[in-house]
């Protein structure tokens, strides 16, 4: 093979040859062309420049400025690209998803909807809208916006049911009422405009009980309590001013009513109890018990105050005018103060008079009570009258009459 080189060059007949300036040393050589003009490359046993460009080892750098990369750059090891690019251990978006696992996020606007999310931590958390939406900071759901009142809505889809664990509400506003937990209604509420007057409800310590007040803006303000229709307000045990009426309901206090239909003569020197022979009104707790002759003694199942009515019916049969006095005894012992002095007048004068009394007792479980007469001429009786069929129809006359009902 001829050789033509003329110095540190090749003859210019070979101008498209290729030579390595120095020899094969370890570093880069310039490579000049057949005419000795240096060219763009430099190859090297461990690295080759082209320009700009070196590649050292696995390594590809600029010599000078910044290295640049175009479009349609593949990386055999994705590991190695994001470090080297300095994206950290985020991994190749998919066609599903991107996955990221600690470090930071900031400055990010998300868009479209999400799905599949377990957790979201964060300080705040809040809706863009800057009029009125809503902003979740640590345990706080909070209204947030310009507008200076932003109701908060939670609205469930069909018939479902916004369900609260615990809910404490300083002043809640209920539309039309309260469900149960079977969705049937437990408390209807009625807004009336312009309200100023409401109901309290407070709850008591132990020893004490709950109260219902009647609260508002006027200085005396009632509570009503309507039944429907033929309903009744039903109180189980009542206590009006701390005064407590001894008895479980209205309806179970004693009562009876009692007569006799037989004429009776007193003594003018033994009082005489009135006889009270038939039961008219078997009432609750008061019975009429014989005295081991007469059925005289009002006896009372219940200690209690009652009132007694006796009506007695008294004729006087003689020429003059005559006196009865009329008492209570209780379980055999007179009463103080209970007699009563009533004058019948004689037959020619009608001979009939009329004798009635309201009168109050207080008496223990068991006891009795008994109405004692004295005539003083046995002219004068406890008369009784038989009915009369008329025309016109009159009922009979008893010659006693009593009454009696609990009271207190």
């Amino acid at each position: 093979m001829p050789t033509n080189l003329t110095g540190a060059t090749i003859a210019s007949t070979y101008d498209q040859l290729l030579h390595v300036d120095d020899g094969p040393t370890a570093t880069e050589k310039t490579v000049y062309s057949g005419t000795g003009v240096a060219t763009a490359l430099k190859v090297g046993t461990t690295s080759a420049s082209v320009g700009n460009v070196r590649t050292t080892g696995n390594r590809v750098e600029a010599t000078s400025g910044a290295l640049t990369l175009g479009a349609n750059i593949a990386f055999l090891d994705a590991g190695n690209a994001r470090t080297a690019l300095g994206l950290g251990t985020m991994a190749t978006q998919n066609s599903g998803a991107v996955a990221i696992t600690g470090g930071t996020v900031s400055g990010v606007v998300f868009s479209g909807s999400f799905s599949g999310m377990t957790l979201v931590e964060a300080t705040t958390l809040a809706t863009g809208a800057a009029a009125a939406g809503v902003n979740l900071n640590g345990s706080t759901l909070a209204a947030d916006g310009t507008d200076t009142n932003i109701d908060i809505n939670i609205t469930p889809k069909g018939t479902g049911r916004t369900v609260v664990g615990a809910l404490s509400a300083t002043s809640p506003r209920v539309a039309t009422g309260v469900n149960d937990t079977n969705g049937n209604e437990l408390l209807k509420v009625t807004a009336t405009a312009s309200a100023v007057n409401e109901l309290t409800l407070a709850n008591a310590a132990t020893g004490n009980g709950p109260t219902l007040s009647a609260t508002g803006d006027d200085t005396n303000i009632d509570i009503n309590i309507t039944p429907k229709g033929t309903g009744e307000v039903n109180v189980t045990n009542i206590d009006v001013l701390s005064g407590k009426v001894p008895f479980n309901t209205i309806t179970d206090r004693a009562y009876a009513a009692f007569s006799d239909i037989t004429d009776q003569t007193g003594s003018t020197t033994v009082p005489a109890p009135v006889k009270f022979g038939t039961t008219e009104i078997a009432g609750a707790g008061i019975t009429m018990v014989t005295d081991g002759t007469n059925l005289t003694r009002l006896t009372f199942a219940a200690a209690g105050t009652y009132a007694l009515t006796p009506n007695l019916q008294l004729t006087n049969t003689d020429g003059n005018d005559h006196d009865v006095t009329i008492w209570f005894a209780l379980n055999g012992t007179n009463i103080t103060r209970s007699a009563t002095r009533i004058t019948v007048p004689k037959a020619t004068d009608g001979g009939n008079a009329f004798f009635q009394i309201s009168f109050y007792a207080t008496v223990t479980a068991g006891q009795y009570i008994q109405v004692y007469w004295l005539p003083e001429n046995v002219a004068v009786t406890l008369d009784h009258t038989a009915a009369v069929t008329g025309p016109p129809a009159i009922p009979a006359i008893p010659s006693a009459i009593m009454s009696v009902e609990r009271i207190a």
